[in-house]
């Protein structure tokens, strides 16, 4: 009898592990890492005025791009000048690589923006040379279909 019920309770747990959708386990990897904090001190350097810092952060040429009116382009002075950006909420970062330039996007919940930065590397740091920056909603997304499937 104990045997009966030792067998029907680990199948009955089995059945409910099985049940659990698998979860992903993210990862930090050291590129997320590096640009992680790399945009939270052009975030603080920005908040503060710190022009030290904005010097080294920013690329002279730099500009942002909005998805709301990419035919008119926010120069650097004019980004610089705008005091009411909120403090950064980075999430979902991704890096991708190429050579001297690394393009980086995350969802910012503060700004309600997808942004995809452009870092480029000169001698030993990156600078940003142009930002896009796009609304973002809360609704949930769905993935399109792979055609290749």
């Amino acid at each position: 009898m104990k045997r009966l019920l030792l067998a029907l309770s680990l199948a009955s747990l089995a059945g409910a592990a099985a049940a659990q959708a698998p979860t992903r386990i993210m990862t930090l990897t050291r590129t997320v890492k590096i640009f992680s904090e790399l945009e939270n001190q052009l975030d603080e350097a920005r908040r503060n005025h710190d022009e030290v810092a904005l010097a080294k952060l920013l690329a002279a040429n730099f500009e942002q791009r909005n998805g709301t009116a990419p035919a008119a382009p926010t120069p650097r002075a004019d980004w610089l000048a705008q005091t009411s950006a909120p403090k950064s909420d980075i999430s979902q970062m991704a890096v991708h690589e190429y050579g001297n330039v690394a393009v980086v996007s995350f969802a910012d919940a503060a700004q309600r923006a997808f942004v995809v930065d452009v870092w480029n590397k000169s001698d030993d740091h990156y600078a940003l040379s142009v930002r896009y920056l796009s609304a973002a909603n809360s609704a949930s997304q769905t993935q399109p279909e792979n055609p290749a499937k």
